[in-house]
């Protein structure tokens, strides 16, 4: 699988990675809002996470429209908008892997890019993982505790 790995996913990232960086040079700061506007979506939304003895919620509101009034009733907290990135810093390959690309923005946000297929077997179809690896220090999150 190793093999595989060189001979077809390193070029694919390599190139997917030399396009970035090329619209990043030509548009330094609309890529890096538009790439996170793109993977986030255009709608606002709350993002659950269960742990073993927690939950926590984290709310993405890159539109301003968390958390709004409803008739005369007023939110007891403000969640206040993200700020997007304007700024690409770097694109490297995630530390011992050769199917991982790391991608970090200013403001806070990395996001992971894994090139995969979603079979065993060698097949042409291939597909990004996109995880968010860090968000703004300014992400509203609330934990709570449970037994």
């Amino acid at each position: 699988m190793g093999n595989y790995h060189t001979s077809v996913y390193v070029p694919i990232l390599d190139a997917f990675r030399k396009e970035l960086l090329r619209l990043a040079n030509q548009n330094p700061v609309s890529v890096a809002e538009q790439l996170i506007k793109y993977l986030s979506g255009n709608q606002d939304f709350y993002k659950v996470i269960k742990g073993k003895n927690k939950v926590e919620i984290q709310a993405y509101n890159l539109h301003e429209t968390l958390n709004l009034p409803f008739e005369n009733i007023k939110p007891k907290a403000k969640i206040q908008k993200l700020k997007l990135p304007n700024r690409l810093i770097e694109i490297v390959y995630q530390e011992n892997s050769e199917t991982t690309l790391l991608v970090t923005l200013n403001e806070g946000w990395q996001i992971s890019f894994r090139i995969h297929n979603a079979s065993s077997r060698i097949e042409p179809s291939l597909k990004f993982d996109i995880n968010l690896v860090s968000a703004p220090h300014s992400l509203f999150s609330n934990q709570l505790f449970i037994s």
